[in-house]
This record gives structure tokens, C-alpha cells and sequence, in this order.
């Protein structure tokens, strides 16, 4: 008997498997879920409005998680993009940072707001489209329960968050634009400059020779230098997290998707400025030559 069941409980399996096979389905993938830190010069909320008559330009300090996944029916392979909310999502997880001032001698707010509960990110609902995972929406309420609505966009291990308010409650209400740079951990920022140069080669090394020093040091925890050092993902931290650091220094895996303007057109443009100066003083001084005779 029990032979009997277990043999049509596999024929069922089997069944299903080939008509999801027929009619070109695929199983959900699994959840990912990827650890993020922001970068605090690149990343700012404009806070404007409200009974104090907010005017804030305030820097975002943190770390948190996304995840993303589907939590719907089997997507069919091929199929159009589907609209928002149908089976695809995105959701912020362990948010864990603050709102400052870095251009103010103390910070305003002090010592900082805390951003999970002002913008209130892990409470957004996220989606994606089908053909462009990459791309991230966002819909919830801030803290004040204001509406929010936020694009994200995945390049390599970046993530960009801009948007904000987008429908003002009461009569003065705070107001919030987000525009935010945030890499994927580990992000071995050693010299805490906000970027990954050379510079923290020997950062590194310097900590690799005295971790506990280090941790005293910059207030954190043993798994938070795990998080800060463990470049090669293995879990543990040693001098082959060096060799990964280099390693990526030379692929350019650090590189701001956004960068500065090249230094040779900078060079180019200094040159064209010193240029145009120079001709006008001397093109006054031609003048005023030819005024004295």
C-alpha cells in the first residue's frame, strides 16, 4: 500500500513538473539577500518644510540589506515585463544608520536622526521588472507617514537610492529627497575617507597587523572588521584579503559608476582658463600702450 502511494505521489510530481515544462515555466529563484554601506560624501537627504522650517542638506552614515526575489506564481520564460507588485519584489532590510551634518563643526541634527525611523526604509515596498532586475521601485511612507516614492539602480557592486516625497500630509509638512551611493560589502574603506584607493593598501596592513588595536580604535566589533575586511568573501580575514584588495584596485571594481570628470580634461580645460587669462592681460596691456602714445 505504501509502495502504491508513493509511486503516484512521484507520477504527480513528475506530471506537474512536465506540464510547468510545457507551458514554459520556471521556478521562482531563490531570495537574494546582499549587505550594503553607504558612502557619506555621496550620499545626502534634503530636508525642507515642517514646523521648525527645516532646510537641511544632512549626509546618510549606515549599512543595510536588500533583498530581492519573487513571492508570487512561477514567471513564465519570456514573458512581457510584468507591472509592479506581481510576484517580483525588493525590501530593505537591517537598516542600521543616521542622519548628519558632516559640513557642520557638530552635527545638526545631533548627534543625527535616526534613518530607519525618519525616512522609514525597511518599511518601502519594492518590485522590478522582469527584464531589467537591476532596476529597483520603491513605494511606502516616511517616519511622519508622508508618501515616498524611490528608484534604486544596480551597477556592479553599486547601488544608487534617489526620489523622495511625493505626496505632502498636513498643511506643513517635512519633506525628503534622497540621493544616495551605497557599495556592496565587504567595502575595505581602512583610512575611512568615504573611497577605496591605494591609500588603503597600507590601511590594511596596518590593521591586519593588530585587529583588536584597530577595532578600538574605530569603535567596532569583531564582526564588524570581518564585514569591513573580509574582501574575498571566505570569512576570514588575512593577508589574502590584501591580495583581493589589490586585485580589485587594478580592476577598477571601486570605481564610482558616476565618476569625476577625466584629470586629462581637467588638465585641458586648466590650460584653455590660464590660456584665455593670459591673452586678456595682455591684450589690456596692448591697450594701454598704445593709450599712453
Amino acid at each position: 500500500m505504501n509502495r502504491i502511494l508513493l509511486f503516484c505521489c512521484v507520477t504527480m510530481a513528475v506530471s506537474i513538473t512536465a506540464v510547468a515544462a510545457g507551458q514554459g515555466l520556471v521556478e521562482p529563484p531563490i531570495i537574494l539577500l546582499s549587505d550594503y554601506r553607504f558612502i557619506p560624501s555621496e550620499s545626502t537627504v534634503d530636508v525642507t518644510g515642517g514646523d521648525a522650517d527645516y532646510n537641511l542638506k544632512l549626509n546618510i552614515i549606515g549599512e543595510f540589506g536588500l533583498e530581492r526575489g519573487y513571492g508570487g506564481e512561477p514567471v513564465p520564460v519570456g514573458s512581457a515585463p510584468q507591472p509592479p507588485g506581481q510576484g517580483a519584489f525588493a525590501k530593505f532590510v537591517n537598516v542600521n544608520g543616521i542622519l548628519v551634518n558632516l559640513l557642520s563643526a557638530t552635527s545638526a541634527p545631533s548627534p543625527g536622526w535616526d534613518l530607519d525611523k525618519t525616512l522609514n526604509m525597511s518599511g518601502w515596498n519594492g518590485t522590478f521588472l522582469t527584464d531589467d532586475q537591476d532596476q529597483l521601485f520603491f513605494f511606502g511612507a516616511d517616519g511622519q507617514g508622508g508618501a515616498m516614492r524611490v528608484e534604486a539602480d544596480l551597477e556592479g557592486g553599486w547601488l544608487h537610492i534617489t526620489g523622495g516625497s511625493t505626496d505632502p500630509v498636513g498643511s506643513n509638512p517635512v519633506l525628503y529627497q534622497i540621493n544616495a551611493l551605497a557599495h556592496l560589502l565587504p567595502f575595505p574603506d581602512f583610512n575611512g575617507d568615504g573611497e577605496i584607493t591605494a591609500a588603503d593598501i597600507v590601511a590594511m596592513q596596518q590593521a591586519l597587523s593588530s585587529p583588536q588595536a584597530f577595532e578600538a580604535q574605530n569603535d567596532l566589533s569583531s564582526a564588524d572588521f570581518v564585514a569591513l575586511a573580509d574582501v574575498n568573501g571566505d570569512g576570514v580575514v588575512n593577508n589574502a584579503d590584501l591580495q583581493a584588495l589589490l586585485n580589485n584596485l587594478k580592476s577598477g571594481a571601486y570605481a564610482d559608476p558616476v565618476p569625476e570628470p577625466p584629470s586629462f580634461f581637467m588638465l585641458a580645460l586648466a590650460l584653455a582658463l590660464l590660456w584665455e587669462v593670459q591673452r586678456a592681460s595682455f591684450v589690456a596691456s596692448r591697450r594701454k600702450a598704445t593709450a599712453a602714445i
